[in-house]
């Protein structure tokens, strides 16, 4: 299927949070002043983020007027960590949005032969803050061993991003006795992502994988729905009286914000991680 790609020039009003959109080809307005959709607020608006609007899809590539670059350039700063405590997923995450920061990027890859996460974030003045989290995530996990990497400087930032982020790296996957689970958006929002990891690796699982994807209409649809045991009945409200320790009984919101996908079918664990961490991680 041929996607079709389209210039717009989106206006952003923090007081009441608005947002209008106009064609830059037709010059004609595509959307007024509207109220965003629920979930969508300040922090979704920085150079690289994608937005999900009234059921269309948004890249923000550059901005409009020097006043926003102003305004949003340390707002809505980026920068890098890299760590191996892969133990530690799920506190790292948890920290960063307890200090509101937000995630544009995450991959398990393979450094040399040591399993290793990259983090960019975004957040206000990051290249300042994110050392001192991770001064105190060292400390908790870290002990002797180095373990945490973080952008000092944003000449820092550059370079870790163009070797660690624009770069290809391997995955670990394996493909084999595996599952595919899939952390839904709104659970990311919440700042719940790092409780589910942490229930995931206390059930016994061990992550040979993990990323941090955009999903667009197309491959959405090309993956199909399916759940098992572990993560819970569909129907939240099910979850919560049957299988009240299920990560969907903890972490749904209702029966579309269901927290996470999980393959249901053993013979389709691979073929359902290889979509992600082969197929779409190559797009």
């Amino acid at each position: 299927m041929c996607r079709m790609h389209r210039n717009f020039n989106v206006r952003y009003f923090p007081d009441g949070n608005h947002v209008e959109i106009l064609d830059v080809k037709s010059n004609k307005l595509f959307l007024k002043k509207t109220q965003c959709p629920a979930g969508v607020s300040l922090q979704d608006f920085f150079l690289g983020g994608k937005l999900l609007l009234f059921g269309r899809h948004f890249e923000l590539t550059e901005y409009l007027d020097a006043f926003t670059a102003t305004q949003l350039s340390k707002q809505a700063q980026k920068s890098i960590l890299l760590f191996t405590h892969l133990g530690a997923t799920g506190a790292v995450l948890t920290q960063l949005h307890h200090n509101h920061f937000t995630l544009s990027y995450l991959k398990l890859f393979l450094r040399g032969n040591v399993p290793t996460i990259v983090v960019e974030v975004v957040g206000e003045s990051a290249v300042e803050r994110l050392p001192l989290l991770v001064s105190s995530l060292q400390s908790r996990f870290g002990g002797s061993e180095p373990g945490f990497e973080v952008a000092a400087t944003a000449a820092d930032v550059q370079r870790l991003h163009d070797q660690f982020v624009a770069k290809a790296w391997s995955s670990p996957a394996t493909f084999t006795n595996c599952t595919c689970c899939v952390i839904q958006p709104h659970v990311l929002k919440e700042g719940q992502t790092g409780a589910v990891v942490d229930a995931i690796l206390d059930s016994g699982l061990t992550i040979t994988a993990m990323e941090l994807f955009n999903l667009d209409r197309t491959s959405a649809s090309e993956f199909l729905e399916r759940f098992r045991e572990a993560a819970g009945p569909w129907d939240i409200d099910m979850a919560k009286e049957l299988k009240p320790a299920t990560i969907r009984a903890r972490f749904g919101a209702d029966r579309v914000h269901n927290a996470v996908h999980c393959t249901d079918l053993s013979e389709d664990g691979a073929l359902e991680s290889q979509y992600f961490f082969d197929i779409l991680a190559r797009k």
